[in-house]
């Protein structure tokens, strides 16, 4: 065990056009690390020494001449094989193939040199002879590399259903993920055959299980078809494999935007670890106009965070829901949004808050002032908001006080008022109120 473990990697540009041909050639005699001259026992030590060294100074003509040395003093196929490839390295094609024809005479099941002959042939565009040796490949060694390889033949050749003929065999014989991209995107590039490319890539995920990388391309293939809902579908399948949120949110967005809101409710359901799950789940109801679900889950929202906007919207979605609008009722609703407005001093909460006091007066001008001054609160923060005015204003009304209904109502322009069934209703009260006042 005297040589050192040592592989010269070929690449060959040509052949690289369809599986990036990286031929490795292989010694099948080890040691841990090259021998020093004190260690040094014969010639062919020497030779192999000198051999490697010149490689790891890229002096191919000194590193050929030394293993040929070492093959004439020990004939040892090893010495042939660095020899060929550093034909290969030097892009010295033609003279790498006439080695690897001599070579193949005396081993002909050699599978590394016989690989590398097919890149030869097939980078000097000889297919023909490509295609003879790859057969002859394949009748040694009937496995996934052999396969695939004719394969590559095929395909620079443009026969692409033998290409995927001989691919399906490397494929069956060595499911991964590389050699399922090659068959699905041959199907479904050169052969346009969609549907074949799909149940590749659907088979694949069923018995192999799913991936990024595959998945990530599954998808796409559904998006460019219009095929939005088998998209959804795999980005739920990657979502549940890797826990990655952006999967999630392309979910939803799909069903969103194909308006599939139960889809939406569904998922969201079905996945509690969703980023903002709930908060979602509130716009899907509110959406859905489903406003029992849309004022429990607002409940769920508060008690969990203690966020106060979720306690507004429980209390304006109760009062909305219910016809029967008794005082205690209505304190109660008045209480949770008069807190969340404290905590919040949000203008939406403020004037809601007070034109329901202002509204429903119960005939006590307390309570009117009151809601008056809730309102003005609002106003201080958005002063401009015509709602807000008509608030105000529908606020002097209920207290009699028809000059400032009027002066407040008047700052609302009338295509504003006209567009509002409630804005005109109150304007035209309002208006009468002056009138009888006038009288």
């Amino acid at each position: 065990m005297w040589l050192k473990n040592k592989s010269l990697i070929i690449f060959i540009s040509g052949f690289a056009l369809f599986i990036g041909f990286v031929g490795c050639f292989k010694n099948n005699l080890m040691l841990s690390q090259s021998p020093s001259f004190k260690e040094v026992e014969n010639l062919e030590d020497i030779f192999i020494a000198q051999g490697y060294a010149a490689l790891d100074a890229q002096d191919y003509e000194s590193a050929k001449e030394a293993f040929s040395n070492a093959n004439t003093i020990n004939p040892n196929p090893s010495y042939s094989k660095e020899i060929l490839g550093i034909l290969v390295a030097q892009n010295n094609l033609e003279e790498a193939q006439k080695q690897a024809y001599v070579f193949l005479e005396k081993y002909p099941k050699d599978e590394v040199v016989r690989s590398v002959l097919i890149g030869i042939l097939t980078n000097s565009r000889q297919f023909d002879l490509a295609l003879k040796e790859a057969k002859t490949l394949l009748s040694y060694h009937k496995n996934a590399e052999s396969y695939e390889l004719i394969s590559s033949v095929y395909f620079l050749r443009q026969d692409y259903k033998n290409a995927v003929k001989y691919l399906q065999s490397a494929y069956n014989l060595d499911p991964n993920p590389i050699l399922l991209d090659k068959l699905a995107a041959t199907h479904l590039l050169f052969l346009k055959d969609l549907q074949t490319a799909l149940s590749l890539y659907e088979t694949h995920i069923k018995t192999q299980g799913i991936t990024k990388a595959i998945g990530d391309k599954l998808a796409a293939i559904y998006l460019e078809s219009k095929l939005y809902l088998d998209a959804a579908r795999i980005y739920t399948l990657l979502f549940e494999e890797l826990g990655t949120q952006d999967y999630a949110r392309f979910v939803l967005e799909i069903y969103a935007k194909n308006k599939h809101l139960d889809l939406v409710e569904s998922f969201l359901l079905k996945h509690p670890n969703i980023d903002m799950r709930d908060t979602l789940l509130f716009e899907v109801y509110r959406l859905q106009k489903d406003v029992k679900k849309s004022i429990q889950q607002a409940e769920i929202i508060y008690q969990n965070t203690q966020d106060f906007n979720f306690l507004a919207y429980k209390a304006m979605l109760s009062y909305e829901s219910t016809k029967t609008r008794t005082k205690s009722y209505l304190q109660s609703i008045e209480k949770d949004l008069k807190e969340a407005a404290q905590k919040t001093d949000d203008a939406l909460y403020w004037n809601y808050l007070g034109y329901l006091m202002i509204d429903h007066d119960f005939n006590d001008s307390l309570r009117v002032q009151e809601g008056i001054e809730y309102v003005k609160k609002a106003l201080l923060l958005d002063p401009d908001n015509h709602y807000y005015i008509d608030s105000l204003a529908w606020g002097y009304f209920k207290l009699k006080d028809c000059k400032n209904a009027k002066i407040e109502i008047d700052k609302i322009a009338k295509e504003e008022i006209q567009k509002e069934k409630e804005l005109t209703m109150h304007y035209q009260k309002i208006l009468n109120c002056k009138i009888k006042t006038e009288r």
